[in-house]
C-alpha cells in the first residue's frame, strides 16, 4: 500500500511566506554589505588621496629648490597622523625620503597604497612620485560596526516574518478542518462542517458547504431513482440489442455473427452457402417490397426443409445469401447429397406475387472442413458461379486461395510500381512490308519490378482492372509516350480499351497531353475490337474528337471472338490490325488464309491500311506478304525495345 504525503495549503502558504521573506531579507542584508563596504573603502581612499594633494605641492616646490631637509620635515609632520603609516619620495625612480611610522611593520598588510606624482611648480613636468602608505583601521572598524546592525536587523526581520507566518497559518486552520471533514464526504451520509457560526469568510463558506450538501443529499435520493429506471431501460434496451446483433431482423433467423459464434463454439462441421442467382432482378422489376417478402418465404421453407435436424442451424448472411450449418456433420457422401437435393428442392419452391407464381434458382457452395469453414465456403460458392455450376463443394485442388493470394501480390506491386515510377513504355516496331523500313512504334506496358526484371502486361493488366488501378497505367503510358515522341519525328501507337473510351477523365487527360506534346498528327489510338466496341455511338464521339484533332484510329485484335465489318463503316477507321489468332499459322491454315483474305479485300474497297500481328517466322511474314498486307508486326522483325534510336 502506498502512504502518501499529505501536505495542507496553510502549510504551505506559510512555508511559501517565511522563504520569501527569508530570502528577501538576505539578499537586501548582502546587497546593503557589500554598497555600504564599497562606499566606507571609497571615503578612506578618498582621505588618503586628499592627503596627497595637500602635501604634493609643498614636496614638489622642495625637489624642484633642492632642499631635502625641508622634504623631511614635511613627511616627518605627515606621520603625526596615525593613519599614515609610511612615506615615500622617489625622483627618476630612486627613493630620495623615505619615513616609516612604528605601526608601519604591524599593519602592512592591512592598509592602502596611494601614489601621487609630483609636478614642477606652475609647469606640468613630471619631477618624482610620492607614495603614501593610509592604514585602512578605521574602514575595518567601520564595516564591522556595520555588520553587526545589519546581522541584528536579519535576526529581526527574520522573527518577525517567522511570527507572521504562524500567523498566517492559524487563520488559514479552519480551512484545513473543513478540508479533512470534507474528505470522507458521501451522499449517504452527513457530515459535521465546523466554523457555521462564525462572523467571517471562513463561517460563509462553512455555512455554503452545509446547504450545499444538504441539496446534493436531497438530489441524490431522487437520483437513486432515475438510476434505477434507467438501469432497467438499459438491460431491456441491452437485450433488445444483443437480439438484434444476432437475429436477421427481416427473416428472424440468426445473421452472421450467430453464425461465427455457432462455428467457433464446436470442433468439427460443415457448412453450405446458398446465394440465390439474378435476386437483383426481382427487386428491379418486382419492386424491394415483393423481394422481401420472398426472402421472408425462403427463410421460412428452408428452415423447414431441416427442421426436423437438431444439428443443424438456419442463419441469413446477407442479402441474397443463405447458410446451412451442420454442427454434427454427416459423412462426406451424405453432406453432398443433402447440398444437391437442396438445390433441387429450392428449384421446385412456388412463390407467389399478385396471384402470379415466381421461382428461383439458386448457387451452392460448400465446405466440409471446420478449418476457415466460412471462407472456403464462400470460395466454393464464387468458384461455383465463376464456372457456372448450381453446385460445388470445396477442394484444396482449386487453388482458389492461392489465386487470391498471387493477386493480391500483384496489386501490391502494381501500387509500388506506381508509385516509384516503374511503370514504362516499351516501343515495338511496325514495318512498312512495300519499303521494309519502319512506320511506327507501337508503345508497350512494362513494369519494372523491385529485382529490375520486366514484366509483360499479361501478368498484371486483368487485376489493375479489378483493382481500379487500370485507369492509373492509362494515363501514365499517354503521358510517357507523348513525352517521348515529342522531338522524334515518327508516328507512334497506344492501346486503348472501351473502358478507357468512355471513362470521361481519361479523354480529357488524353487531349491536355496530345496538345501539350504536339503529338496529334503522330499518334494512333488502338481500339480492342473484342472489349464492346459495338457500343457505337460513344465509340464514335471518341473517334470524330481525335480524328478532329489530326489523330488516327486503329482497331485492334480485328478478327478474335467475333468480328463486326459494321466497326469498319461506323467508326472511320484508319488501320486494321488482325488478330494474332489468324496470323499465327497462316502459312498453313486455309481457314485463316481465306478469312485473313476476306478482312484485306474489304479493307482495301475503304482504303484502310491493314496489320499483321505477332509475325513470328519467316513462313509466316512471306505468306502475309503475298497476301498484301501493308504493314507487319512480331518477334521475327523486332522484340519491343526499351529505348529507339532518335
Amino acid at each position: 500500500m502506498k502512504i502518501k504525503n499529505f501536505k495542507s495549503l496553510s502549510s504551505k502558504i506559510v512555508l511559501l511566506i517565511m522563504l520569501i521573506s527569508l530570502l528577501s531579507v538576505l539578499v537586501i542584508f548582502t546587497v546593503f554589505e557589500r554598497v555600504n563596504k564599497k562606499a566606507f573603502y571609497s571615503v578612506e581612499m578618498e582621505k588618503a588621496d586628499l592627503v596627497a594633494r595637500t602635501i604634493e605641492p609643498l614636496i614638489a616646490l622642495n625637489i624642484y629648490l633642492d632642499m631635502k631637509n625641508k622634504t623631511d620635515e614635511v613627511i616627518t609632520q605627515l606621520l603625526e597622523n596615525p593613519n599614515i603609516l609610511a612615506v615615500k619620495v622617489l625622483k627618476n625612480n630612486e627613493v630620495i625620503n623615505e619615513i616609516k611610522s612604528n605601526e608601519y611593520a604591524h599593519n602592512i598588510e592591512e592598509s592602502f597604497i596611494i601614489e601621487k606624482t609630483i609636478n614642477q611648480p606652475n609647469y606640468k613636468k613630471k619631477l618624482g612620485t610620492l607614495v603614501i602608505t593610509y592604514s585602512n583601521k578605521n574602514y575595518k572598524e567601520l564595516t564591522n560596526q556595520y555588520t553587526k546592525i545589519l546581522l541584528i536587523m536579519f535576526i529581526a526581520f527574520s522573527v518577525l516574518f517567522t511570527l507572521f507566518s504562524l500567523y498566517v497559518k492559524k487563520l488559514l486552520l479552519p480551512l484545513r478542518k473543513i478540508a479533512k471533514s470534507l474528505k470522507t464526504y458521501s451522499p449517504d451520509m452527513e457530515i459535521d462542517i465546523p466554523y457555521v457560526f462564525q462572523n467571517n469568510e471562513i463561517g460563509l463558506i462553512s455555512k455554503a458547504l452545509n446547504d450545499m450538501q444538504k441539496k446534493i443529499s436531497q438530489y441524490s435520493k431522487k437520483q437513486k431513482n432515475i438510476n434505477q429506471y434507467l438501469e432497467d431501460k438499459v438491460n431491456e434496451k441491452t437485450l433488445e440489442l444483443r437480439k438484434q446483433l444476432y437475429i436477421d431482423t427481416l427473416t428472424g433467423l440468426p445473421n452472421r455473427h450467430s453464425l461465427l459464434n455457432d462455428i467457433i463454439g464446436t470442433n468439427d462441421g460443415a457448412l453450405i452457402i446458398v446465394n440465390i442467382d439474378d435476386f437483383k432482378e426481382i427487386n428491379d422489376f418486382f419492386g424491394q417490397i415483393t423481394g422481401d417478402d420472398i426472402l421472408k418465404s425462403f427463410a421460412y421453407k428452408l428452415s423447414n426443409m431441416f427442421n426436423k435436424d437438431h444439428y443443424t442451424t438456419i442463419s441469413r448472411l446477407s442479402g441474397d445469401e443463405f447458410a446451412i450449418f451442420f454442427t454434427k456433420k454427416p459423412l462426406l457422401k451424405e453432406f453432398i447429397e443433402i447440398s444437391k437435393k437442396l438445390v433441387v428442392d429450392v428449384e421446385k419452391m412456388i412463390f407467389l406475387y399478385e396471384n402470379n407464381e415466381l421461382s428461383i434458382r439458386v448457387t451452392a457452395g460448400c465446405s466440409y472442413q471446420i478449418d476457415n469453414v466460412l471462407e472456403k465456403a464462400d470460395i466454393a460458392l464464387k468458384s461455383a458461379k465463376k464456372q457456372q455450376k448450381s453446385f460445388l463443394l470445396y477442394d484444396e485442388k482449386l487453388n482458389i486461395e492461392e489465386q487470391y493470394k498471387d493477386n493480391i501480390e500483384w496489386v501490391k506491386k502494381l501500387k509500388i510500381a506506381i508509385k516509384d515510377d516503374k511503370i514504362v513504355p516499351y516501343f515495338q516496331p511496325i514495318f512498312d512490308n512495300t519499303s521494309d523500313k519502319i512506320a511506327s512504334y507501337e508503345c508497350l506496358i512494362r513494369l519494372i519490378d523491385e529485382d529490375d526484371r520486366v514484366i509483360g502486361p499479361y501478368k498484371f493488366l486483368t487485376i489493375a482492372k479489378k483493382s481500379r488501378l487500370y485507369s492509373n497505367l492509362t494515363k501514365i503510358m499517354i503521358e510517357k509516350s507523348c513525352k517521348y515522341f515529342e522531338n522524334i519525328n515518327c508516328d507512334f501507337s497506344i492501346n486503348l480499351s472501351v473502358e478507357d473510351i468512355l471513362n470521361k477523365d481519361i479523354v480529357e487527360y488524353i487531349k491536355q497531353k496530345i496538345k501539350q506534346h504536339n503529338v496529334s498528327k503522330k499518334i494512333i489510338f488502338e481500339i480492342l475490337e473484342s472489349e464492346g466496341i459495338e457500343n457505337y455511338e460513344d465509340i464514335s464521339i471518341f473517334t470524330n474528337e481525335m480524328k478532329t484533332l489530326g489523330c488516327r484510329i486503329a482497331i485492334d485484335d480485328f478478327g478474335s471472338g467475333y468480328s463486326n465489318f459494321e466497326h469498319l463503316l461506323q467508326l472511320k477507321i484508319d488501320y486494321i490490325k488482325i488478330d494474332g489468332t489468324l496470323i499465327k499459322n497462316i502459312d498453313h491454315d486455309i481457314n485463316s488464309q481465306i478469312v485473313v483474305e476476306t478482312i484485306v479485300n474489304f479493307a482495301q474497297r475503304l482504303n484502310i491500311l491493314t496489320v499483321a500481328e505477332f509475325v513470328h517466322n519467316e513462313d509466316v511474314y512471306k505468306k502475309i506478304k503475298s497476301l498484301q498486307i501493308n504493314r507487319t508486326q512480331g518477334f521475327f522483325l523486332s522484340e519491343p525495345l526499351e529505348k529507339i534510336d532518335k
